[in-house]
């Protein structure tokens, strides 16, 4: 069943942008549900969800897609909230969701480094049971290799998701 009714909303950014902030006022405002690999690694994995857990990332993400596809046929809201780092993934999902007659909206978040840098240094000290640790040694070079590793939405690209 194909249900015009629904719509996917896809956040986009690195580490400390305020993605699941942003989920979750979407989900408040919406009903949405929202798929946050984070929150599963860490309720199954626990204490090794930093480690071992979070080896099964992708196996996470592949999985609450081919859920989130059954909840949008039905006409439920979804957000991902993976961070879609990559132009491919983020056309790969689009194509998906709209294949299935759900809107696609795409929420672009920045921050300069210093300021991802305050966030994760802020959230560090008060993670909650389903936020990542990092490591305020590294956070630099982290940062650094996600910018790096981030495909930026064009504003061509943008201008392909529903408003």
């Amino acid at each position: 069943m194909q249900s015009s009714f629904s719509t996917l909303h896809l956040i986009c950014g690195i580490p400390g942008v305020g993605k699941t902030t942003l989920a979750k006022q979407i989900e408040s405002e919406t009903g949405a549900i929202r798929m946050c690999p984070d929150e599963w690694i860490k309720e199954i994995w626990s204490l090794d969800a930093e480690t071992t857990g979070n080896t099964f990332r992708g196996k996470i993400e592949t999985l609450q897609w081919s859920i989130s596809k059954q909840i949008l046929k039905s006409g439920t809201d979804v957000i991902i909230e993976w961070g879609t780092w990559g132009k491919d993934e983020r056309n790969r999902l689009r194509n998906e969701a709209r294949a299935l007659g759900s809107k696609v909206k795409l929420y672009y978040l920045h921050a300069d480094k210093e300021v991802l840098i305050k966030r994760i240094v802020e959230r560090n000290m008060n993670l909650g049971d389903h936020e990542f640790h990092m490591s305020e040694e590294t956070l630099s070079i982290e940062l650094d290799n996600a910018i790096a590793s981030f495909q930026e939405p064009s504003s061509e690209e943008m201008g392909e998701y529903d408003a």
